[in-house]
């Protein structure tokens, strides 16, 4: 709708639709005002709904009511109904049909009429239906708990630097938690930062650090994409730059100031930076990691830290007092002091992130699984078996039903018939 983010800047200054949009919030997707009542009233039906289905599915499961009442001439009247001739009667064909249906994993009871009975396969499937909604709710609670308990900041150190836990070092924090605002405890010590490049393409980072959770300490590599877990808490590596150590003397040679400078300046960027001593000097850097000066020019061989060298715009006030090059060790004389290029160090910036409701986000995904495989893949499957009596022998009638899949199912029931009726008669394979 813009041609560039100025276009859109100044329509959103100036537009009263957008402004009327910023106060009830529609700008905010996933927090506006619309988006929580269609929540609120998602989440009443969907418990409204399951509490209201629980009596009907423990029902369906065999759980809770009574076994179904039917006959055999109700099953007569089936148009897919089999028919089974037995030599045994009595208990003598309960204990086998009971015999067969506990050797194929079936659920078996009697049925509520005279020799009657009720086989089921995957009995527990219809649970599969709460146990998938029950889900919902625990991804609600999870979701609801990494909204308000989020802390996220970025954290910047330099080789050597420790942080004891004052969130003023953070450089900047981008989610502060509305409920649980105290961090555990933590503190982080850098002891090395190592990149690997492979022909002149950084491949690696590789931060050794000492880090502190309460009481336990541990020492670990960090790389990237690879964080530290513990708990709630997680610390991962997002970038990373130098930090030359500059020192100030006066006229005298006495040390005035000195700091170890975070700069972002790899990959020929410039940065800016003052010493808190006089607010006055800014000092302009830009940064060669391997140096070298060719027909005038100045420029760097490789992007790996073989010969560090600064170059330095000084100003002061509105005016330019300093300008020049210096290499690791040596100083830039600005008239009243010196500014000396020392030593330099890698830094790193972590993103540190605290977020409660993991576990039941989590586990709300793992129901959620296990309820649907329950439902579609482990299907309930149901007989129903009825005998009657001719001429003092029992027949066996016998229609089935299935959840899914009805013509495949019924191939099954043809062969689990014909495998029973082989079971009754003593015919079976081995």
């Amino acid at each position: 709708m813009f041609d560039n983010e100025e276009l859109y800047v100044l329509w959103k200054d100036s537009s009263i639709i957008s402004r009327v949009m910023d106060f009830i919030g529609f700008t905010d997707i996933y927090m506006s005002p619309l988006t929580i009542v269609l929540l609120i009233l998602f989440f009443i039906n969907l418990l409204v709904v399951t509490l209201n289905r629980v009596p009907v599915m423990l029902k369906r499961a065999y759980l809770t009511g009574e076994l179904p009442s039917f006959a055999a001439a109700q099953l007569k009247q089936g148009k897919n109904v089999a028919v089974i001739a037995s030599e045994t009667d009595g208990a003598g064909l309960d204990e086998r049909l009971k015999d067969f249906f506990k050797e194929k994993r079936w659920f078996f009871r009697e049925g509520r009429g005279p020799a009657t009975y009720i086989a089921v396969r995957n009995r527990l499937s219809p649970i599969g239906f709460l146990l998938f909604h029950f889900s919902f709710f625990l991804c609600l609670i999870g979701g609801l708990m990494i909204t308000y308990t989020r802390f996220s900041g970025n954290l910047p150190l330099t080789e050597g630097q420790s942080f004891q836990g004052d969130v003023q070092q953070f450089r900047v924090i981008t989610r502060d938690p509305k409920i649980f605002k105290r961090l555990s405890p933590l503190e982080l010590y850098v002891e090395r930062v190592q990149p690997v490049y492979d022909r002149e393409v950084p491949t690696e980072l590789v931060v050794g650090l000492q880090a502190k959770f309460g009481d336990d300490i541990q020492r670990t590599t960090l790389r990237i994409n690879e964080p530290l877990h513990r708990g709630a808490m997680s610390v991962i590596v997002e970038r990373i730059g130098v930090s030359p150590l500059f020192i100030v003397r006066g006229p005298s040679g006495k040390q005035i100031d000195a700091a170890y400078v975070s700069l972002n300046v790899l990959g020929g960027q410039e940065d800016v930076f003052q010493f808190d001593s006089d607010r006055r000097y800014s000092f302009n850097v830009k940064f060669f990691p391997d140096y070298v000066k060719e027909d005038g020019y100045e420029s760097t061989r490789s992007i790996e830290m073989k010969n560090p060298a600064i170059r330095l715009v000084v100003g002061k006030d509105t005016k330019i007092i300093y300008s020049g090059t210096i290499r690791l060790g040596e100083s830039a004389d600005l008239g009243p002091f010196t500014v000396s290029f020392n030593d330099i160090r890698y830094w790193v910036e972590f993103l540190i992130v605290r977020e409660y409701g993991k576990i039941p986000l989590i586990a709300g995904f793992i129901i959620a699984g296990i309820g649907l495989i329950m439902r579609l893949v482990f299907y309930q499957k149901r007989l129903r078996i009825a005998i009657e009596y001719e001429k003092d022998k029992p027949l066996l009638y016998l229609d089935g039903r299935s959840e899914y899949f009805k013509y495949s199912f019924e191939d099954e029931m043809a062969k689990l018939v014909e495998e029973l009726e082989k079971f009754l008669t003593g015919k079976r394979k081995g």
